[in-house]
């Protein structure tokens, strides 16, 4: 049963993967060195450019290498992904901010990354397919909890403060 995603998604979602980098350390911007929007920049410019070279040259190659040289390359921005993610908790001592960016970008991305794969590697068994799809919910669960607290902190005192009073 041939799989309805090509391998070139996998790339195409690496590239939107460093966009996003991109923009939230941009956003993010007393937070980071000014170049580190612009080096996700050129590296989904990279891409982009590895899927137009590449339309002639991994046709040589058949299916599995263009998986495997496309799922190289979104690995490499999950990997950024997670690097920032320790880049603020460790190195910035900023752990609130680590926490919520934990929930709303690396989470929900690697789940969603894992999610992808194993569609196209056809490993669809009820259990695994299942657990995913479960996955999804849970992290965008986090990823609202993680955006509420962000932008409204009071919230989380004030559940603090009656929790204490009911004791």
């Amino acid at each position: 049963m041939a799989s309805e995603l090509l391998p070139e998604f996998f790339a195409l979602f690496g590239i939107d993967l460093f966009l996003m980098l991109s923009l939230l350390t941009c956003l993010l911007d007393e937070r980071f060195p000014k170049a580190v929007p612009y080096i996700y920049q050129v590296a989904a410019l990279a891409g982009f450019g590895h899927l137009l070279i590449s339309k002639d040259f991994l046709v040589v190659f058949g299916e599995y290498m263009r998986f495997w040289y496309c799922f190289f390359y979104l690995v490499v921005a999950l990997a950024n992904i997670v690097a920032v993610n320790i880049y603020l908790a460790v190195l910035k001592g900023l752990w609130n901010l680590a926490k919520v960016w934990s929930g709303a970008v690396t989470f929900p991305t690697i789940l969603i990354s894992v999610f992808f794969v194993s569609q196209y590697s056809s490993m669809q068994g009820a259990v695994s397919h299942l657990a995913l799809q479960i996955g999804l919910v849970v992290s965008i669960f986090v990823a609202g909890i993680g955006i509420c607290i962000l932008l409204r902190p009071e919230i989380v005192r004030k559940l603090f403060r009656r929790g204490k009073e009911v004791r």
